[in-house]
């Protein structure tokens, strides 16, 4: 094997551990612990939602997972996909949309929306050194997404 098969061979292994990551992230947010959410962070670590606030630091990042981790949902099942990873030696970025169906209050709820997440490589392990949640929306099963606050394009009218 020379060197270009390699380094083919070691970005699709790269690629595949990012990938790993974000799905480690999924089942720890709706039914792990806050270690394994914390285990999935790098030690030099960000949080931003939009909207919302951002959080620097793992101190900072850790206090909100934990807030988070004792409120969460009785029910929730998050699912990631269309994810796009661009790789750039030890530091990557991942880019992906996250749908999610929970509970809220006794309420069925749907949400949407993208993560835009920063990975550092440390010890052959992708750790999130930033995680941006972009929240599209979160409402009431019944209620649904649509509505006057939001517009409308039938793809029957696009030319």
């Amino acid at each position: 094997m020379d060197a270009k098969e390699n380094s083919q061979i070691s970005e699709l292994v790269d690629r595949e551990k990012i990938r790993e990551a974000l799905h480690r992230y999924c089942f720890a947010v709706d039914r792990g612990t806050l270690e394994q959410v914390m285990a999935l962070f790098d030690e030099q670590c960000d949080l931003e939602l939009v909207p919302g606030k951002r959080y620097h630091g793992r101190d900072a990042v850790q206090k909100w997972y934990g807030v988070y981790m004792s409120n969460r949902m009785g029910v929730l099942r998050h699912l990631i996909h269309n994810q796009v990873i661009e790789l750039n030696g030890d530091e990557a970025s991942s880019k992906s949309y996250f749908d999610a169906v929970g509970d809220l209050k006794g309420e069925s709820i749907v949400v949407a929306g993208y993560y835009e997440d920063r990975l550092r490589k440390n010890g052959g392990e992708w750790k999130f050194a930033e995680k941006i949640i972009r929240l599209d929306f979160l409402v009431p099963l019944h209620e649904g997404w649509g509505g006057k606050k939001f517009k409308r394009v039938l793809i029957a009218n696009i030319d």
